[in-house]
């Protein structure tokens, strides 16, 4: 929809006064507005509301919605003469959707919600206590003409790329009608500094409202989106909302890996399926700050494939340029500089200059001119530097620090090596086929299989051998379906989903059965997509390892599709033991010396038992241990005071063995006693 606001009148007479006679008043409104969203609920295309009469009746404020409509007349208060005749516009505005929300709560009849929720405006505003996890802001701008050989001398100022120039060229040829038919373009600026993004894209704006290319002048602008924006409601209801203007949408976030790249991927992953609804009526203009956008080809792919995007580069120039182009900045600034030398001073010797150099130069003359111009009492001031401890999390150290599993840490290593190899055949020209890297992980409970799964995906990314760090983890229930046909479709979705990463299919084996549940089905289609999918999709399988061996005689194909048979012992004693001290260290605790032997003989005992859960049964442990040295320390007697030490040691009397299974119920004694 587009949003304009209206002032009218209702002109004068002869002699230039103006007329009161028309009698508009509070109760007609509100008739008007009725009849005017009674309208809109059947035709759908425009929606009229009078929200303000001033004094005597002699103006009106009325806003409008109207549907994006290439060949739609923008100006429609016209239906407002059968109600008011003599009606004149005296100005007319188009607004964003929170300066329409603003008047529709600014009226004084009722039907400003009913309106809103129409239109799907309702979202809540409670940003004070409930903030977006991103940023948002919405302005109209003013779309001066601007003509061809204007826009080419504004180019050169800002220093703009070639292909800034060549897009420009393609917006003012003559082979294009000068009138808005929808979008057949969207675009994505690469640029090294945002304020070199926002001079790039503000002359873009221009250059095609002065064709004809905009239907609407409303610029939405996202940016530092944080962890879970896909899942807030708020979301695509802004976006929605935008519909007809431009959106511009930052490209960044955090460039690491673990959970939140998951998340990222599937922010781009959601975001991509409304810039697909959207793109023919509301132009997307996405922003890519290098060295700070997140890295990650198949997220982005989830958007950027979406439409037909140019991408546009910043520029560079020549030192004269760069000198012009930032002594612009500054005039623009609020700071002003005692002499010219003072900002050229911040800009390096160099032949040339990129846009992100300028901005660089801008930024550092700005902040020394917050001290030496506006807070003076810091301009004496000598700054230290601050020493930043950074902290390294690489899944590989994490995965050599992991205790025991010496023959899986062997067999990734050769698996990273394999994959090394090939990118150094391919970076050579030399043929590189790709090698089947799908895997089978065998060990009973707690062996670490899923641990080490997660890992493997991010070390593989890591060293190039994939391109996601993207883990999607399922089992029976996430592959099976419930009807004919369904458990085909859904494996298929789950192998796209993986697509550039790792399918981890956790017990395996449940897909085994002799019942008509489909499980037959999803082990067929799974070797058949393991083919398919042989240089996009790494498949690993883990389970029981007598379990897995039923599992992999259900289909000939399967056993040879998988390269790598992983088995993950059971923990012996003393490497429980080690276990148990590093979960202790990472929560704080340590464990009291005399109570090792004690310890010892409880995992010695443990380990005899069937099934007793390795990794978790020591988990589970610490758990117990960490309970019953609470109700220690709350027992004592309150006058003796617990110190920091005391309160993170585990003492012997703290472990007892984990009960495995439920304890049978003594059986009551039926008779009589004697």
């Amino acid at each position: 929809m587009l949003y304009y606001h209206y002032e009218l009148g209702f002109g004068t007479d002869a002699n230039g006064n103006k007329i009161y006679g028309c009698c508009c008043s509070d109760g007609s409104a509100e008739i008007a507005n009725d009849k005017y969203f009674n309208a809109y609920s059947r035709d759908g295309d425009k929606l009229l509301c009078v929200t303000r009469i001033h004094e005597k009746g002699s103006t009106m404020e009325v806003v409008a919605a109207v549907k994006v409509n290439a060949d739609g007349d923008k100006d429609v208060p016209e239906a407002l003469h059968d109600e008011f005749p003599k009606l004149r516009i005296l100005r007319r505005a188009e607004i964003t959707v929170d300066e329409f929300r603003r008047h529709l709560d600014m009226m004084n009849f009722n039907g400003g919600r009913k309106i809103l929720s129409k239109l799907k405006l309702d979202y809540r505003t409670d940003g004070l206590f409930n903030p977006c996890p991103y940023e948002w802001r919405e302005t109209v701008f003013d779309a001066l003409p601007m003509k061809k050989n204007e826009c080419r001398k504004r180019a050169e100022r800002i220093l703009a790329s070639q292909s800034l120039h060549q897009e420009l060229q393609r917006i003012y040829s003559p082979q294009n009608k000068k009138a808005y038919f929808g979008h057949p373009v969207h675009y994505l600026i690469s640029a090294g500094d945002w304020g070199a993004a926002q001079d790039m894209y503000e002359l873009l704006l221009r250059a095609l409202a002065s064709n004809g290319r905009l239907c609407s002048n409303r610029v939405a602008v996202f940016r530092n989106f944080e962890k879970g924006t896909y899942r807030d409601e708020r979301y695509p209801q802004h976006l929605n909302a935008c519909e007809g203007g431009i959106v511009v949408l930052e490209l960044c976030g955090d460039p690491g890996t673990g959970r939140f790249a998951s998340d990222f991927y599937e922010f781009t992953k959601f975001t991509g399926d409304l810039v697909e609804k959207m793109k023919k009526d509301t132009l997307f203009i996405f922003v890519e700050i290098m060295g700070k956008s997140v890295k990650n080809a198949d997220a982005l792919g989830n958007i950027l494939t979406k439409a037909d995007v140019i991408q546009l580069t910043e520029g560079s120039g020549t030192p004269e340029q760069a000198v012009a182009y930032l002594k612009e900045l500054a005039e623009k600034s609020d700071i002003a500089p005692e002499t010219p030398d003072e900002v050229l001073a911040c800009l390096p010797e160099k032949e040339s200059y990129s846009v992100s150099d300028i901005y660089s130069a801008y930024h550092t003359w700005y902040g020394n001119g917050l001290k030496n111009h506006i807070y003076k009492a810091y301009r004496q001031q000598v700054f230290e530097k601050v020493e930043i401890t950074e902290t390294v999390n690489r899944p590989y150290e994490e995965l050599r620090q992991m205790i025991g599993l010496e023959q899986v840490k062997s067999v990734i290593g050769q698996i990273v090596s394999t994959g090394k190899i090939r990118c150094m055949r391919e970076l050579m020209g030399l043929r590189a086929d790709a090698a089947s890297l799908n895997m089978l992980f065998a060990g009973n409970p707690g062996t670490a299989k899923t641990t080490v799964a997660r890992l493997l995906a991010q070390i593989l990314k890591d060293e190039d051998v994939i391109r996601s760090g993207r883990l999607v983890e399922c089992g029976r229930q996430d592959l099976v379906g419930r009807y004919v046909g369904w458990t085909a479709k859904i494996i298929n979705e789950k192998f796209r989903e993986a697509e550039g990463g790792v399918l981890f299919i956790d017990e395996a084996y449940s897909l085994v059965d002799d019942s008509n549940s489909f499980g037959a089905e999803a082990i067929n289609t799974i070797t058949q997509l393991m083919e398919n999918y042989r240089e996009r999709v790494i498949v690993i399988f883990a389970g029981y390892p007598e379990k897995m061996k039923t599992f992999l005689d259900q289909n000939e194909g399967l056993r040879s599709r998988i390269s790598f048979h992983l088995n993950f012992p059971d923990y012996n004693p003393e490497e429980l033991l080690e276990i148990l001290r590093f979960h202790a260290g990472k929560r704080e605790y340590t464990i009291a010396e005399d109570a090792i032997p004690a310890i010892r003989e409880i995992l010695s005992d443990a380990v005899c038992q069937e099934n007793y859960g390795n990794g978790r049964y020591v988990r589970n442990l610490l758990e117990q241990a960490i309970i019953r040295q609470s109700s220690r320390l709350y027992n004592l007697d309150p006058e003796q005071k617990l110190t920091a030490a005391e309160m993170c040691l585990l003492r012997a009397e703290d472990f007892a063995p984990v009960t495995l299974g439920i304890a049978e119920a003594a059986h009551p004694q039926i008779g009589f006693a004697v």
